[in-house]
């Protein structure tokens, strides 16, 4: 809802266990999303807030424009704090590629386990950022959150050489062993030896989901949240995936509206005329063509006409197109035989 932050939502939820990477990345594609382990996605009828599922890739983000002054600012800003004097003026990916004499910054990718640090660090930023008191943020909250996943227990069989998959990574020589890295995992961002922020992620069979990101306020001059983002599309395009998820994007609430800024496209949840069913054919749109109708809030569900101009048909569709008071939804009961609840408040920053 305009000028607030979250408010009520409602989803249907699971529990995940033992779910396949393939078998989450299929539903993640149809608008589910995990924390920790888990399961839900907005219900889109219900919810007072419209969740739209994201993704972008590095080539939509370069060719429809949205590598602008503002990200190309906060780029520049960034590497030359961590001491690389002059960017090229090619590519992004050669300013990625490019490698700060100092040794000022390095980012390691790990797996998604617990740590004394990372959990100081998490701790420090949902105090700061999110208001909690220190008594509120628990260890356990950390490790169910950002270290639980629905996924099977990575075993000795997937024989990952984590020190190859760091030179690789730092030094951009990808080849297999970095290439065949599957699973949620934690990439930490260094900064003179501290740990400084870290990326929650799924790298999953053909694409790549940001999870969760958090950084140490001391920071927030860097722009961390945009260098990340940024970082994380040229990861999808290194690793040969087809894109990057950015989890949930709600075009009236300030704090998601800052995904709009790497561009890519909406899930849309468009049926046939005829049969009901989802149409496959116009599964996603582009965010380029339809964030000014998404502007109101209301659910949208989007048609191509013949001359190329996007319509909004939800009314037609599902007999709504308003936004919903977020009052109309307080009341709404668990319905145990269809596991509809509201979102839990338990998630600490609930960033979709």
């Amino acid at each position: 809802m305009e000028g607030k932050g979250y408010c009520n939502s409602c989803s249907i939820t699971f529990q995940g266990e033992d779910l396949e990477l393939q078998e989450y990345e299929d539903l993640m594609k149809d608008g589910w999303r995990r924390s920790g382990s888990f399961m839900y996605k907005p219900d889109l009828l219900r919810s007072c807030c419209r969740q739209f599922t994201i993704r972008t890739n590095y080539e939509m983000f370069i060719e429809d424009g949205y590598y602008n002054k503002s990200n190309k600012k906060t780029i520049r800003r960034f590497y030359k704090a961590m001491g690389v004097d002059e960017t090229p003026a090619g590519s992004l990916l050669e300013t990625y590629l490019k490698k700060d004499k100092k040794n000022k910054f390095t980012t390691v990718l790990l797996p998604n386990t617990y740590s004394q640090d990372k959990f100081e660090l998490f701790k420090k930023y949902q105090m700061s950022v999110h208001n909690e008191d220190e008594s509120e943020v628990r260890d356990y909250s950390f490790y169910s959150f950002l270290c639980d996943d629905p996924f099977p227990e990575r075993t000795p069989d997937d024989n990952i050489d984590w020190m190859e998959v760091n030179r690789q990574w730092r030094t951009g020589n990808i080849s297999d062993e970095l290439l065949k890295l599957q699973g949620p995992v934690h990439e930490c961002y260094i900064i003179d030896k501290k740990l400084v922020a870290i990326a929650v992620l799924d790298i999953l069979p053909t694409t790549i989901s940001s999870v969760y990101f958090i950084w140490d306020p001391n920071y927030a001059h860097l722009g961390l949240g945009t260098v990340s983002a940024i970082r994380e599309i040229i990861m999808a395009k290194l690793l040969k995936k087809d894109h990057y998820y950015m989890g949930f994007y709600i075009a009236d609430c300030d704090k998601m509206i800052y995904k709009s800024k790497f561009g890519g496209e909406i899930r849309n949840f468009r049926r046939e005329e005829k049969t009901g069913k989802k149409d496959n054919s116009l599964q996603w749109v582009k965010l380029l063509h339809v964030n000014s109708t998404l502007q109101d809030g209301g659910l949208k569900v989007f048609d191509k006409t013949e001359d190329g101009k996007y319509v909004d048909v939800a009314e037609k569709q599902y007999g709504i197109n308003d936004s919903l008071n977020s009052n109309d939804i307080t009341s709404f009961k668990v319905v145990n035989k269809t596991c509809i609840f509201e979102t839990p408040s338990v998630i600490p920053g609930i960033d979709l």
